[in-house]
């Protein structure tokens, strides 16, 4: 994902949660919890699960497509 991110120069931010907190219950912590590997977790936010300031980005959904066609070689 950084390489990809790299060659369509998307940002991204790393982040990892520690284990003895409490965290969202998106399908990205659900899944990594069963996997037993390293995972990603990737989106851009939604009205129903983020704030309207975080709404306000119009350049994520760019990021997102740059970032997807990088990946997939298009």
């Amino acid at each position: 994902l950084d390489l990809c991110a790299a060659r369509a120069d998307v940002p991204l931010q790393h982040y990892i949660h520690r284990t003895d907190l409490p965290c969202g219950s998106t399908i990205g912590p659900l899944s990594s919890t069963q996997l037993g590997m390293t995972t990603v977790d990737l989106g851009v936010p939604m009205i129903s699960m983020h704030s309207v300031r975080e709404m306000g980005g119009t350049e994520d959904q760019e990021w997102m497509v740059r970032l997807l066609a990088a990946h997939l070689g298009e």
